[in-house]
């Protein structure tokens, strides 16, 4: 399988996940305030995880953007990460209809760190142009530190989410943030260059 058909069914994938969200939302039995009132925790875990999923998409684009050859333990593992990514619908409409048991908060937090770890093992199975870059070498070990603290954060979080829920929302939202805020492999590749050409410059 080449790297663009790869791409494009885990975009397949992405998108049916974020389409389970949306068809999981209720129109609630009251009406006006009182109705909106009712389905407030539905509407927070639905935005939630809709970010959860899309920063999953992106963080799977963005380290696939220089990936040059495909083999077949990366797409097994591609496919490991993707069914932790589809249990998050699952995981959000308990959370939304039991906001305050562990059931939803726990399978948040712990299929995002299963989906990072598996993610992670997929992308250090596979080479990237990227990876040739000495100049990038600190970033690519500062990046595999953060995954690794991502992944134990989830999972303490949906250890934790069986205490109170709460952990698990954390863990879950505190993902999201982090990966929001790191700059992609493509961007921090053209960054290190142009710093590379107004040194020599």
């Amino acid at each position: 399988m080449t790297k663009h058909r790869l791409e494009l069914f885990s975009d397949g994938v992405f998108a049916i996940i974020l389409t389970l969200l949306v068809l999981d939302l209720r129109v609630p039995p009251a009406h006006g305030l009182a109705g909106l009132g009712q389905i407030v925790p539905g509407l927070l875990v639905h935005a939630a995880t809709f970010f959860i999923v899309g920063i999953l998409w992106m963080t799977h684009h963005g380290a696939l953007a220089n990936v040059d050859k495909m083999n077949s333990r990366a797409l097994f593992l591609n496919l490991v990460a993707l069914f932790w990514a589809t249990l998050l619908p699952f995981a959000a409409r308990n959370a939304a209809e039991r906001p305050l048991e562990p059931l939803g908060a726990s399978l948040m937090a712990a299929s995002c760190g299963a989906y990072f770890l598996s993610f992670v093992a997929m992308r250090l199975s596979l080479h990237s142009t990227v990876d040739d870059n000495v100049a990038m070498t600190a970033w690519r070990r500062r990046r595999m530190a953060i995954a690794a603290s991502l992944i134990l954060i989830d999972f303490c979080g949906a250890f934790l989410a069986w205490l109170t829920p709460w952990a698990g929302y954390a863990a879950s939202v505190t993902t999201v943030f982090v990966l929001l805020v790191l700059p992609s492999p493509p961007e921090a590749a053209e960054r290190f260059e142009r710093e590379a050409l107004e040194e020599a410059a």
